[in-house]
């Protein structure tokens, strides 16, 4: 039997905690294009043109975008103004028209996904800013589990350092989602002929970032050896299995995940 949805609409952010106040089970939706294979939620709020969670606001080091800034408008800036990573996801996201209506905070936000830029943020120590109302605070990604209860994603801080090494991969179907979908990131810099800072993030229906296998390889010696690769491959791997082991990841990601991590650190042995 077919059920009602209602669909709310905000004008301001004041309207959006008035209405997160006064009205039970409220579900806040951008774009809506992550319901396209599941039903919308029984009561949705619209933040979608939010002037307030539309600002792109460029600083030296990092640039912020509101929550409702489009998978588009972001794109426009283009590759020299835009990490390497973020700029190449976006790029593999559905189509150009899906990417005039999906929000960045929707593709952060899905509740039942870590979808394509997940990975990409995990590794660039994104921030986000959450507003309540009475106060708004900024949290790094690495700790992002949820929207905390009655707050709203209102900005994304995305640091824009370059990197020397940037690979991104996307797996599975180009058009759906299933349990071969994942994102994969990795970032390295290095001085005087040693790493000084390394990345790795893969995520789908899970997330993986661990600092402590990262830090393995800082002050690591360039070019790598084969030594060195095979034995951060076995840490690696390790750190991947105890991190998802809970999940039951499909073989072949795990096996892409080690592949990947592989073909990335080769990157640095020239």
């Amino acid at each position: 039997m077919a059920t009602s949805k209602t669909f709310f609409y905000a004008k301001n952010l004041a309207d959006v905690f008035y209405q997160l106040k006064t009205i039970s089970d409220l579900t806040i939706v951008g774009g809506c294009t992550s319901f396209v294979s599941r039903e919308l939620p029984e009561k949705s709020l619209s933040v979608r043109d939010i002037a307030e969670l539309k600002i792109i606001d460029k600083h030296e080091r990092y640039i912020d975008f509101g929550a409702a800034v489009t998978l588009s408008e972001i794109e426009e800036l283009g590759e020299s103004n835009l990490p390497a990573t973020i700029f190449t996801a976006i790029t593999t996201i559905a189509n150009p028209s899906l990417r005039n209506i999906a929000t960045l905070g929707g593709n952060i936000c899905s509740c039942a996904f870590c979808n394509t830029l997940f990975a990409p943020l995990l590794a660039l120590d994104a921030r986000l800013e959450f507003q309540t109302g009475e106060e708004s605070v900024f949290t790094s990604f690495t700790r992002f589990e949820e929207i905390p209860n009655g707050s709203l994603l209102s900005k994304i801080r995305l640091p824009t350092e370059e990197w020397e090494v940037s690979v991104f991969r996307r797996l599975g179907p180009k058009n759906e989602l299933n349990d071969l979908s994942a994102s994969f990131v990795f970032l390295a810099n290095s001085q005087k002929n040693q790493i000084s800072d390394l990345r790795i993030a893969m995520a789908g229906n899970f997330k993986f970032r661990n600092i402590d296998l990262e830090n393995k390889l800082i002050g690591a010696h360039l070019p790598l050896s084969q030594t060195a690769i095979s034995n951060f491959l076995l840490e690696a791997e390790s750190a991947f299995e105890e991190a998802t082991k809970e999940k039951k990841l499909n073989p072949i990601l795990k096996r892409q995940f080690w592949n990947l991590v592989k073909f990335s650190l080769e990157q640095l042995t020239y």
